[in-house]
């Protein structure tokens, strides 16, 4: 056998080749899965100039102007990530212009009304992310003179800091490299080189870190990340992507042979769960009874309405049962106000509304049990769960109590 370093690579490139343009799946290929990963270097080095280029000079022609990317300051840069978790770019926009507003500085966040920040939040869903901001920013003052540490482990160390944040704030304020893969990043990855198996799965995500950061340039890192997520924001879609518009058609594995909407892989996915809810507008002197939800982790310290979750049959006499249970204040239901459905992860969830009186005396209690009597009027002045913001809406728009 031919021993000459130049031919040994080249049949590693056809081997790797042959991997990426079979149906075998690389997730149960440990050996292919190696070699692919150890050879990734020589695989890309031809092309990847010519991949940043074409990438790049879409991405100027083509990119989104949005307000956090007018600076690389690193706190806009952290607290733009960490909205647009799970989060649509268009809903992020007015959320990200207002908090910056409030909370200009690492420090004013820091020492910021745990109240008026979810309120802030309230709207943009997974509230313990504002939480981690809050505890990240008094670790920043604390330790690091309320600046944003350049160093990686000190980053990644940071209370709800996962690799995804810290390599974007890294990349874009301080031009390290480190590759930010998003959904859309690793859309656009798996369709390109044909990556197989499921991107939440360790095999898969460190072949998908390998070739990002093989194909990132030494300069312009932040942008380069940008530009790649933008791609798969925009025209790399998850259906129905528009290939004829991307930069890198000629050059997607996936596209060539017509299976672009095969990839990325998918996991199993959750069972649907029904929910049933019921909540009670009790109305007393011209004012509703709020509460503030204490004693769990899903929404903690937001205000909502008091009920719970039921089963269907007796939904309006559970409901009156869990307020004298939670409360001790006896109501009586007058009439249905409204239903609203609303979907948390695989939760289908059904809230049914009901008008209510208290009877009387009420406890002198209420307070001290997280629950508060006001005017319909003074609701924006508290961070209000998803579920009672419209519940508060459809007051308004009945204009009564």
């Amino acid at each position: 056998m031919n021993s000459n370093p130049k031919w040994t690579h080249i049949r590693t490139r056809c081997l790797i080749y042959k991997a990426l343009d079979s149906q075998e799946t690389m997730e149960h290929s440990p050996v292919m899965r190696q070699l692919v990963t150890e050879n990734l270097g020589f695989l890309l080095l031809a092309k990847r100039r010519l991949l940043q280029r074409k990438l790049l000079d879409w991405y100027k022609s083509n990119c989104r102007q949005l307000p956090w990317r007018r600076s690389s300051d690193p706190y806009l840069v952290w607290i733009s990530e960490v909205m647009l978790q799970q989060t649509q770019v268009q809903t992020v926009i007015p959320y990200f212009l207002r908090f910056i507003k409030a909370y200009p500085t690492i420090t004013d966040l820091a020492f910021a009304d745990i109240r008026h920040l979810l309120k802030a939040w309230a709207g943009l869903g997974y509230y313990s992310r504002p939480r981690n901001l809050q505890k990240t920013a008094r670790l920043l003052v604390k330790k690091h003179g309320g600046s944003f540490p350049k160093n990686y482990d000190q980053v990644i160390g940071l209370p709800g800091v996962g690799r995804y944040t810290a390599a974007a704030v890294l990349s874009i304020a301080f031009d390290q490299l480190y590759v930010a893969l998003d959904g859309n990043a690793i859309r656009v990855l798996t369709r390109v080189f044909r990556l197989k198996g499921d991107p939440a799965k360790a095999a898969l995500q460190k072949i998908l870190i390998a070739t990002g950061q093989k194909l990132l340039p030494n300069k312009g890192v932040g942008e380069f990340n940008q530009a790649l997520m933008e791609l798969g924001a925009t025209i790399c879609s998850p259906r129905s992507p528009s290939c004829f518009l991307c930069p890198w058609q000629s050059d997607c594995g996936a596209r060539k042979a017509g299976i672009q909407e095969l990839f990325p892989e998918k996991g199993k996915r959750l069972a649907i769960r029904l929910i049933q809810q019921a909540a009670a507008v009790i109305c007393h002197r011209g004012r509703i009874l709020i509460r503030q939800r204490t004693q769990t982790r899903l929404l903690q310290d937001m205000w909502e309405f008091p009920g719970g979750e039921f089963n269907r049959a007796n939904l309006s006499r559970s409901l009156v049962n869990q307020v004298k249970r939670e409360l001790g204040l006896t109501i009586c239901l007058v009439a249905p106000l409204t239903a609203i459905k609303h979907t948390i992860t695989n939760r289908r969830i059904t809230l049914e509304v009901y008008r209510a009186f208290p009877q009387l005396p009420i406890p002198t209690h209420l307070r001290k049990q997280g629950a508060r009597w006001i005017f319909l009027n003074h609701a924006d002045r508290y961070p209000l769960t998803a579920a009672a913001s419209r519940i508060v809406e459809a007051l308004m728009l009945k204009n009564s109590l």
